[in-house]
């Protein structure tokens, strides 16, 4: 079966740009931790913001990558999207019930958009519809929940429209791999949807980068800011090696897998970045920020092991992988919570938790190629 190669295009790009500062705002929703820790309501408002944007950003990208042709339509509601984007990425902040009508409006244009891309799409028939006529459904349904939502903050209901929209965003992100319609999986590029997650990813990275450099003063000589830069720097080394290189591309799949382990990679990493803050920060609590690295770097390695299910052939999936993870995992956490009062504890406790899995990964796929190339020749 052949698979279906598409280009990424520029405005693709241009359109990621708008999510490099929807991301930079979730990170600020946790930057100033409360009586030392991250709370439980910072850390929920957290949550349910990172779904929003990571599935705003999934409603359209999925559109691009199964039925998009670039027609002057497709540009002008793809624009239109951006537009509202923008205004949905400013209503995420710690009081986001005081911007719901403008985060409703926004949603709604956003879907809106994405919604009558799929119409013309059903309109039209150039393509396989069954997928869009599915996707369309869950569309409407949401759609219709932001108009309820909306209502209720019309008539001074902010709380309950609160929790509706939390409720939507929840239902929207688990709704297309709940109610799974059966489609042909030609219609989906695989190649150009992993492309598409990895460069927004490299975005999440971006912002550990901005985040890192408080450590880089130049009046203080002293290895933290490299040890910082190293974790990030294994973190990412990791994610290409698994992502980019053992896994295949170019195969005719259900993405879902691949769709929600990003999910977690994504939150991850931003909450790496927030651990970072908070051990640069004299409020923070080093217990607690110890925890939040250790178990925001767990939470990387098992969304990203995940992404095992797409390997290459030649590749094996095995309980070693999974062994070897965790052991390096458990190995830095024990030097984190071995040297509390030391700060190199906290950053060579996570250098040995990211390093061990970047070399141990990096073996994996240079010693299987080594043997396939012998096996060639």
């Amino acid at each position: 079966m052949s698979v279906k190669e598409k280009k990424v295009e520029l405005i693709e790009l241009f359109y990621d740009l708008i999510y490099v500062y929807a991301i930079s705002n979730m990170t600020l929703l946790l930057e100033k931790p409360e009586e030392g820790i991250l709370t439980g309501d910072m850390f929920a408002t957290y949550i349910v913001a990172s779904m929003v944007i990571i599935q705003a950003w999934l409603y359209m990208t999925n559109y691009i990558n199964r039925y998009c042709t670039w027609r002057w339509y497709e540009y002008t509601l793809v624009v239109l999207n951006m537009s509202a984007a923008i205004f949905m990425s400013n209503t995420i902040t710690s009081s986001w019930a005081e911007a719901g009508f403008t985060f409703e409006v926004a949603m709604m244009i956003m879907i809106g958009c994405v919604a009558a891309l799929y119409m013309i799409q059903v309109y039209v028939q150039k393509q396989d519809t069954t997928v869009a006529k599915h996707t369309l459904e869950i569309l409407f349904l949401i759609l219709a929940i932001y108009v309820i939502s909306m209502i209720l903050t019309l008539v001074g209901y902010t709380e309950e429209a609160l929790m509706v929209n939390t409720f939507n965003i929840i239902l929207g992100m688990l709704l297309p791999f709940i109610k799974k319609g059966e489609y042909d999986l030609k219609i989906v590029s695989f190649p150009h949807l992993v492309e598409r997650l990895e460069l927004l990813t490299i975005i999440t990275f971006g912002e550990g980068i901005v985040g890192i450099t408080v450590f880089f003063d130049i009046r203080e000589a002293t290895l933290t800011p490299m040890l910082t830069f190293l974790i990030l720097i294994f973190m990412f080394g990791t994610y290409v090696c698994q992502v980019h290189y053992l896994c295949n591309h170019h195969q005719v799949t259900n993405p879902n897998k691949m769709t929600w382990s990003h999910y977690l990679i994504i939150i991850a990493v931003n909450l790496v970045t927030v651990a970072f803050l908070y051990f640069h920060s004299e409020e923070a609590d080093h217990l607690f920020t110890a925890g939040l690295m250790i178990g925001s770097i767990a939470a990387f390695y098992i969304a990203l092991f995940s992404t095992s299910w797409y390997y290459h052939p030649e590749f094996e999936r095995t309980w070693k992988d999974i062994g070897v993870m965790m052991l390096f995992i458990a190995i830095g956490a024990l030097v984190i919570f071995g040297f509390m009062d030391s700060p190199y504890g906290f950053l060579v406790g996570s250098a040995i938790a990211t390093g061990g899995n970047f070399f141990y990964l990096w073996r994996k796929y240079t010693s299987n190629r080594c043997i396939n190339v012998i096996h060639t020749v």
